[in-house]
């Protein structure tokens, strides 16, 4: 399969991205050079590089009956197939694909940056830490090596790093067992190539198929997804536990019963209010617009302490500030006498009599030769997350008598609103999730700081040729806040044909509702705060010059495919139950039909948590350390 462009895609490329991007005030347009970027992006999957050069050869004849090869119009015909694309629901996402590489490569560029005043390098080298001796690559042991310990953790991040450093802190002897990487500050350079390809599960391809087309995002390292996300810590709200307790027929997870837990959580992660000096002008827009129109409005808490806005959190944090789980849990862990093998594939649960007595791995060694591992356990703590947990179950066969292992996936499905202001915004030089409103979170949608920098910033704007040009060119006067949905859809994980996950989700009208019930109130935020003009991540209605356009949207009828939406939680997929026969765990996160493993992740949360659910998740798995602790005590 090949992995580069012919020369033919290289050419309608470079015509493709010189439209979709033409000059702006202060950057150039699109070209040879955004091709080649592209190109190197792409390389690490050759799946992805062909597929790119399909959608290429795809797009160059769709205008065919429209005056001829997309690559052969003039500027304008090009520009009118454009907008003609952007609100075709059959032509839309192979465009919105083709134009998020093309953004995202041209923008990831040190003179453009220079050119618009932001800094392009980040990070620094790493401090030397007596615990990296306790880390090994998988690949560099002895296949056939068998490693003895009372509980091997199948993950490293929410789940995994919480629960594994609270064993060891009650004397268990733990293996970390992680697929994923350690990457330590000099990682951290900022680069949303580097991120995608290094830190991201399917290195940013995965995505949720049904009614919709739906990225899921999601960390492949040591440390998880927390390594990779905005460090917004919400308690579960009241009304959520509350629901779970009635579900579940407990008190367990009361919002007193859980308050010892998150209590411990908040404080092995400095959890603050992030500070006023790097919330940037995103933060004063929405005190003003939530002002006028009395609404709440409040700067959110995050596991950054030492935070200075440098505004690239979800490609990994340059300073240390965020106290992710790489940070936080696994070198305190590690400490105390955990090990941590790194590059290790788990393969498949051990079983003797009927318990789970260990976990079967893989890795591959520095001349690809394939190393397998054997961990022997008195227990084994699967905390993959909700994508790759049931996956796992699903390839081995095993603990889905109840026929739930995979199935009511949640997302939270999320969208964002821009808009330009006359005044200095700068989202890319502050803390990029730092303020919120909560007006509407118990309509089921929070709205919440969505800076980015300019390769990501542009994928803001659901448009491409002049406009996108334009509004890039003024990218420091505008202001994006996202909305996050409570989502009542559901969806599947199912493992592919050759292994890996299918994930497929369908929203429902409710859903729906919900997010433009979102968009319209952050718009009608916007206008009030003094925006100019507003922008929805919504191809059929991108753009909003006034209230009369606000009011003429609330009255559109907008189906699924109309959104541009985006999961970073997915959730649910090895759901929490006291009956065997509905869930995959019981309240003690143990599999009911397999004694000794334990699922500790965002598979296992009941329903979505509305919020955030990072703090979530880490507080269930400092509950499930204890209850873990006491079983095999």
């Amino acid at each position: 399969m090949p992995t580069s462009l012919t020369p033919s895609q290289r050419r309608i490329a470079e015509s493709l991205a010189a439209a979709i991007i033409p000059a702006g005030r202060v950057f150039p347009a699109a070209g040879a050079r955004t091709v080649a970027q592209a190109e190197k992006m792409l390389a690490a999957s050759s799946v992805a590089g062909w597929g790119f050069g399909k959608l290429l050869d795809t797009l160059e004849h769709a205008s065919l009956l429209r005056g001829g090869r997309f690559s052969r119009l003039d500027a304008d015909a090009q520009e009118r197939t454009l907008r003609r694309w952007e609100n075709d629901p059959l032509w839309r996402w192979p465009l919105f694909v083709l134009a998020g590489v093309f953004k995202m490569t041209h923008f990831e560029d040190p003179e453009i940056y220079k050119a618009m005043g932001c800094v392009f390098e980040k990070g620094g080298p790493a401090e030397p830490a007596r615990w990296l001796r306790s880390v090994h690559r998988g690949g560099e042991l002895t296949s056939g090596e068998t490693i003895e310990c009372d509980v091997v953790v199948i993950g490293t991040g929410a789940g995994g790093g919480v629960v594994g450093r609270e064993l060891v802190e009650k004397g268990l002897a733990v293996a970390f067992v992680e697929e994923g990487e350690l990457h330590r500050r000099e990682s951290f350079t900022g680069s949303a190539t580097h991120a995608r390809n290094s830190f991201y599960r399917q290195k940013g391809t995965l995505v949720a198929l049904g009614n919709s087309v739906m990225p899921i995002l999601a960390g492949r390292m040591v440390g998880g997804s927390t390594a990779i996300n905005t460090g917004t810590c919400f308690r579960t709200p009241s009304w959520i536990l509350d629901d779970w307790c009635d579900r579940l027929s407990t008190n367990d997870f009361s919002t007193d019963a859980m308050a010892p837990h998150f209590d411990r959580v908040e404080r092995q992660l400095g959890v603050e209010t992030a500070r006023a000096e790097y919330l940037g002008g995103i933060a004063r827009v929405v005190a003003r617009g939530c002002e006028a129109l009395g609404w709440r409005h409040f700067p959110l808490r995050r596991n950054a302490p030492d935070c200075d806005g440098q505004g690239v959190c979800d490609y990994g944090c340059p300073t240390g500030a965020r106290r992710s789980t790489d940070l936080s849990y696994i070198p305190p862990a590690l400490t105390a006498g955990a090990e941590l093998y790194t590059g290790t594939h788990a393969r498949r649960v051990l079983i003797e009599n009927g318990r789970c007595v260990g976990l079967a791995c893989e890795a591959k060694s520095a001349s690809g030769e394939r190393v397998d591992i054997t961990f022997r356990a008195r227990a084994v703590v699967l905390a993959g997350g909700a994508v790759p947990s049931p996956v796992f179950l699903l390839e081995q066969g095993i603990c889905n008598g109840s026929g739930q292992v995979g199935k009511n996936l949640s997302v939270h499905p999320s969208t964002a609103v821009s808009a330009l202001f006359e005044e200095k915004i700068e989202m890319y030089n502050a803390i990029p999730q730092g303020y919120g409103c909560d007006q509407f979170h118990r309509e089921g949608a929070i709205f919440l700081g969505a800076g980015a920098p300019l390769d990501f910033g542009a994928m803001m704007f659901p448009f491409n040729g002049r406009r996108l040009s334009e509004a890039m060119s003024a990218f420091d006067r505008v202001a994006s806040l996202g909305i996050l949905v409570e989502d009542e859809g559901r969806g599947r994980v199912r493992r592919a044909p050759g292994g890996g996950p299918l994930v497929s989700y369908w929203m429902k009208p409710r859903d729906v509702e919900r997010l433009q019930m979102g968009i319209s109130r952050v718009a009608e935020l916007f206008f009030a705060a003094g925006a100019r003009t507003v922008f929805p991540l919504l191809p059929r209605v991108p753009v909003l010059e006034s209230k009369s356009d606000l009011a003429r949207f609330r009255t559109t009828n907008l189906r699924t495919w109309d959104f541009l939406c985006t999961s970073f939680h997915p959730l649910g997929t090895c759901r929490m139950g006291r009956d065997a026969r509905t869930s995959v765990v019981d309240l003690d996160h143990q599999a009911h039909e397999l004694p000794g493993l334990f699922i500790v992740d965002g598979s296992t949360v009941p329903t979505p948590p509305a919020v955030n659910p990072q703090l979530t998740i880490m507080a269930m798995a400092d509950r499930a350390a204890e209850r873990i602790a006491t079983i095999l005590s």
